[in-house]
């Protein structure tokens, strides 16, 4: 979602930072519009003469948003949203073999190896956002590698297989401190 809690602006600063820097590198938002709008966006991005590199493409679903993953060599998340829990975004990248940059807000730290799959920034740090993809931009091999340890990570811990096995032995392990048997709780 296109919201301030979800470190929109502090992106939008991080290619400020890269262009200052002398970096020339290419941004694409994907998201529903929310508290920030397609105008206030579009404005922003023309004042701060970023609409060569910057670009906002609404919410996208499906195949289409497949499409923008693809494409991607990182994907930066660096979110600041109070109730966020476990962001199935970082998992979507991660499946497509993306390195993922991001905060240490709510699940993100069970998701992210800072380090291996991608790195965690603190909160509200548009430049440790852009040293980090200024980094990525000049260590193609690392970005490569973190980009396949996620993707393993991935496969090993969050497909839906995964997750069904552990919802599969929870349960099993609730039901028999209760008394019962393992049987009984996956009937």
């Amino acid at each position: 979602n296109m919201m301030k809690a979800k470190g929109v602006w502090d992106l939008v600063q991080s290619y400020v930072i890269l262009k200052e820097s002398g970096k020339s590198v290419k941004y694409h938002f994907v998201g529903k519009w929310s508290d920030i709008t397609e105008e206030q966006f579009t404005t922003e991005v023309h004042k701060k003469r970023l609409k060569e590199d910057v670009f906002a493409h609404g919410a996208k679903y499906g195949d289409e948003k497949d499409s923008f993953l693809q494409k991607a060599n990182v994907f930066v998340f660096p979110t600041h949203y109070s109730n966020e829990c476990f962001p199935l975004v970082l998992l979507e990248a991660m499946e497509k073999g993306i390195p993922c940059i991001s905060t240490s807000e709510g699940g993100i730290p069970a998701i992210i190896e800072n380090g291996k799959t991608g790195y965690i920034v603190d909160k509200h740090s548009p430049k440790a956002v852009a040293e980090k993809i200024e980094y990525l931009m000049e260590h193609p091999e690392q970005c490569a590698a973190m980009g396949k340890a996620g993707k393993e990570k991935f496969l090993k811990e969050f497909t839906l297989d995964k997750f069904e096995n552990r919802i599969k032995d929870i349960l099993t392990e609730c039901y028999s401190r209760a008394g019962g048997s393992a049987q009984e709780a996956l009937q």
